[in-house]
């Protein structure tokens, strides 16, 4: 069958897959700073600031994996990807060996990635970051609140915040390698 296929018919179906791509780039392109982001469903989140380029990253504190209270304002000074994950999720999954390894690379000069799961148990979540030898700090959203405050409307979502604590770029989808290590390395110079 294919094999009667006309050029016309080819040609049609390489322009389809070409729309494909660019709407899938244009999904997944970092966002600046025209990015808006839509009201969370909930009070709570609605009343809180959300998480805009170039404005100051809301705070907030959750548990580690030891169950040990961690708050996002004790890295100011620091470069921080923010990066709102579930084990669950394919996409989540591929880009962890990415942050390690970038985290790796650039912890020494002042980057840390805060990688906060989004509603699950603790024992899933620690077994997870062991498998894949995951360093980075790992914090527990039990209820989904600091999603909703950063109104997180897909997995994963990705905000790089610098030294002074705003919200630099925001990530919708997995970042490549390149992606992350860029911004990093942007962020990171321009805290000298």
């Amino acid at each position: 069958m294919i094999s009667t296929w006309r050029a016309a018919d080819w040609n049609r179906l390489l322009i389809l897959v070409l729309l494909g791509g660019v709407l899938l780039i244009m999904l997944t392109r970092a966002q600046g700073a025209e990015t808006t982001i839509p009201a969370a469903p909930a009070a709570a989140a609605a009343l809180a600031p959300a998480a805009q380029v170039d404005h100051p990253a809301p705070d907030f504190t959750l548990s580690d994996l030891t169950g040990a209270p961690v708050s996002l304002s004790a890295f100011k000074g620091q470069v921080v990807l923010l990066n709102i994950w579930a084990t669950w999720c394919p996409p989540c999954r591929a880009e962890m060996p990415a942050m390690q390894a970038i985290l790796e690379q650039y912890r020494e000069r002042g980057f840390t990635i805060l990688a906060v799961n989004q509603a699950e148990d603790a024992a899933s979540v620690a077994a997870f970051t062991q498998q894949y030898g995951l360093t980075f700090t790992t914090l527990l959203d039990t209820d989904a609140a600091v999603s909703r405050a950063y109104q997180v409307r897909v997995l994963p979502s990705s905000f790089f915040i610098d030294r002074n604590g705003l919200v630099r770029v925001v990530y919708f989808g997995p970042m490549p390698r390149s992606v992350i290590a860029g911004t990093v390395e942007q962020l990171l110079q321009e805290g000298r």
